[in-house]
């Protein structure tokens, strides 16, 4: 009996191997998105607390001084967050993207493992065909010998 070879095997092995890539830089994404998450979270906190920290001078006295650099500190913390704003819509841009290529793998994948089963199936059938002819031989031997 013939072992049975999927003549496209070696495009399935490359198409897992392509999803597993996908799921890998899937990962990496998202890991990187959480990370510049982290970053605009930790700007908001420092930017609160230099507002904390500005709000109980102003119960005390305040210097014009104070308040030039305070300004100067909440501008720069606004546009560190809206720059890191930026840099999680990118990313987050760059997950959905991964994610699409990620499907359209998982899909690819999907079909040729398909056309396996329909190949194992077609595969098994013959050599069903094959058995019950070489059965028929045998018993119509037998039937003439007797």
């Amino acid at each position: 009996m013939a072992k049975f070879q999927f003549r496209l095997n070696n495009v399935l092995n490359i198409k897992e191997k392509f999803e597993e890539q996908k799921k890998m830089e899937l990962y990496q994404a998202n890991q990187a998105l959480n990370v510049e998450k982290e970053k605009l979270s930790t700007l908001i906190k420092l930017r609160d607390k230099n507002n904390d920290i500005f709000k109980n001078k102003v119960e005390k006295t305040v210097k014009i001084r104070d308040i030039r650099e305070h300004n100067k500190t909440c501008d720069f913390y606004n546009k560190s967050i809206v720059g890191q704003n930026d840099e999680i819509e990118k990313a987050s841009n760059q997950v959905d993207t991964i994610r699409s290529e990620l499907h359209m793998a998982l899909i690819e994948k999907k079909i040729y493992e398909k056309l396996k089963d329909h190949a194992l199936e077609q595969y098994c059938m013959e050599q069903n065909i094959s058995e019950q002819k070489v059965v028929d031989e045998i018993v119509s031997y037998k039937y003439r010998v007797q």
